[in-house]
């Protein structure tokens, strides 16, 4: 676009001279454009016609937009009028469409703005003229409106509807309003001391950590992963999935930080990993390093935030995506500390591909689950509010923010979080995994008469739970089979850990006295009532003490006493 900057020169209606020299509101509005919206004076050859049917025609490309604003001087040419038909500003419109960019591929369109400024009231008749110089369609890639400016009342009138909002409640009301700057303030600012380009350790750092977890995940998952690569529900919990649950009721607080770094699957992984390197590509360099790992922290706890706010508490979630659009809604932001047009537009247009999908609700599901669309939005907020702080407070003579300081508690802390989450989840994943061999609630017997005749199944599915042992021991009895009743009730007893770990001791006693009475029923009175003697001494009331009871498992021997 330098090069259609250069043509811009060669069809200058007006020199800075000339317009310096005029009092009118056009042409102060003119130089406010120029010095505060990237606008210059002129514009290029294709647009020559509307330059010579204005009296200032300011343009303003970046590669991705293309502006033409031609403003009519009605104070200093009091009965001048716009003169080309909107046919024809539409086909001149339709020539300069070369020097707006794409998105997507998507071809974005050229605006030509047509102002009439001065101190008169503004009539019907203008307005119906100046109707008709508007977008032929909404496919149209040539975008023209008219405003009509009475600076004498302070109105503003414009055949766009929206752009006539914006407009009363935006920059041109409040030049219309405010006190005029003096034209020594009226130039643009200074650029902004932009830090050499630094190669982005970090965020290949980050990377490489959560493609190693990712192999942790299929490693030592608790169950088998799946279809594309995808960890099962139980191996997620066990190695710090958020859930509402376990961190407000059970106060597994770690979790918070833990399930940043766990993904769903390999194309999980994939997406968030492109969108790692997208971002910290752009600001790991414009920040630091300090502050880009600050802003990871920040992301990451806004965003699991605000999945606990949203997500009800039978949802899993899991991945890096609150943080990293944490990162993307902080660089959008710290991305206006680039020199404004080419440098700036690109670089917003490539973040905003991904953060503006990513925050709409309608794309709830991905390959293998469902966006935890709570977290993107928690940790783009997050991300926004670091992001104003810091470039309001970014001095333009400094490379990187200020509160630097702030920036390396904040990593430090992140990085003390992150050692103690990893600590919790190596001390809770055998219980977790403990888990995987009980059978699942929703899978349990509401009846007793259910729980026998579907014994064999359980024992077969889920060996490693006593309940299933329980439950074919019980229809061992009741076949009149004590001593394979025996051998169930022996298996369930023996695997202690799960049995002391997992359950109340109510479990444990019941099994002893099932296992006491089948011994009775085989004639082993003595081995009976000694192996009933823990459930005898801490089971006082219920269906057991009743059984111990009735069937004199208590009772010591002579030996005994």
């Amino acid at each position: 676009m330098q090069q259609a900057y250069g043509r811009v020169l060669e069809c200058k209606l007006m020199n800075r001279q000339t317009l310096n020299s005029r009092q009118s509101f056009a042409a102060y509005m003119a130089k406010q454009f120029q010095a505060k919206k990237s606008y210059v004076l002129g514009t290029v050859p294709e647009a020559s016609a509307l330059a010579e049917a204005s009296d200032i025609i300011l343009t303003r490309s970046d590669g991705m937009t293309f502006i033409v604003m031609c403003l009519i001087d009605r104070d200093s040419n009091p009965g001048k009028r716009f003169s080309l038909s909107p046919e024809t500003v539409r086909d001149i419109g339709k020539r300069c469409i070369k020097y707006a960019g794409k998105v997507n591929r998507t071809q974005m369109p050229v605006v030509v703005q047509i102002l009439e400024i001065g101190n008169r009231p503004i009539i019907e008749a203008d307005r119906q003229r100046l109707k008709a110089y508007k977008r032929e369609s909404i496919f149209s890639k040539v975008v023209v409106s008219a405003w009509i400016l009475d600076t004498r009342s302070n109105t503003i009138w414009s055949n766009s509807l929206v752009g006539s909002f914006l407009a009363r409640h935006g920059f041109l009301s409040r030049l219309m309003r405010e006190p005029r700057s003096a034209d020594a303030d009226l130039v643009p600012p200074k650029a902004a001391v932009i830090a050499p380009r630094r190669f982005p350790f970090l965020t290949w750092a980050m990377l490489a950590i959560l493609a190693s977890v990712f192999a942790i995940e299929l490693l030592y998952g608790v169950e088998p992963f799946s279809g594309l690569l995808s960890p099962g529900l139980n191996t997620l919990i066990a190695l710090g999935g958020l859930n509402k649950s376990l961190v407000l009721h059970s106060g597994e607080w770690y979790r918070v930080v833990s399930a940043v770094l766990l993904h769903a699957n390999i194309v999980h992984l994939l997406m968030n990993g492109i969108a790692l390197l997208i971002v910290g590509y752009v600001l790991e360099r414009l920040v630091g390093r300090l502050w880009f790992a600050a802003l990871v922290l920040i992301g990451a706890l806004s965003g699991s935030a605000m999945s606990l706010a949203t997500n009800p508490d039978t949802v899993i979630s899991v991945g890096a995506s609150g943080a990293i659009m944490g990162l993307f809604a902080a660089a959008f932001v710290c991305s206006f500390r680039l020199p404004a047009g080419a440098n700036r537009t690109p670089v917003q247009m490539s973040l905003l591909r991904v953060l503006i999908p990513s925050l709409i609700p309608l794309a709830t599901t991905h390959s293998g689950g469902h966006i935890d669309f709570g977290a993107h939005l928690g940790g783009a907020l997050g991300g926004t509010v670091a992001g104003l702080i810091l470039l309001r407070n970014w001095d333009r003579a400094s490379t990187v923010p200020k509160f630097r300081v702030i920036a390396a508690s904040l990593a430090i802390a992140g990085l003390v979080a992150l050692t103690v989450s990893t600590a919790a989840v190596a001390g809770q994943y055998a219980r977790y995994a403990l888990n995987t061999k009980l059978i699942p609630s929703n899978q349990l017997p509401k009846t007793d008469g259910e729980a026998k005749a579907r014994s064999a199944d359980y024992v077969s599915r889920y060996p490693g739970d006593p309940r299933s042992h329980l439950f074919r021991a019980a229809a061992q009895m009741d076949a009149s089979n004590a001593t394979e009743a025996e051998r169930e009730l022996r298996t369930a007893l023996a695997n202690s850990v799960v049995l002391h770990t997992q359950f109340q001791p109510q479990l444990e006693f019941r099994l002893i006295t099932m296992l006491a009475t089948a011994l009775l029923k085989e004639g082993r009175s003595t081995e009976a009532r000694a192996t009933a003697q823990p459930a005898c001494l801490s089971v006082s009331a219920g269906d057991l003490r009743v059984t111990l009871d009735k069937e004199g498992l208590c009772q010591l021997s002579q030996s005994q006493r």
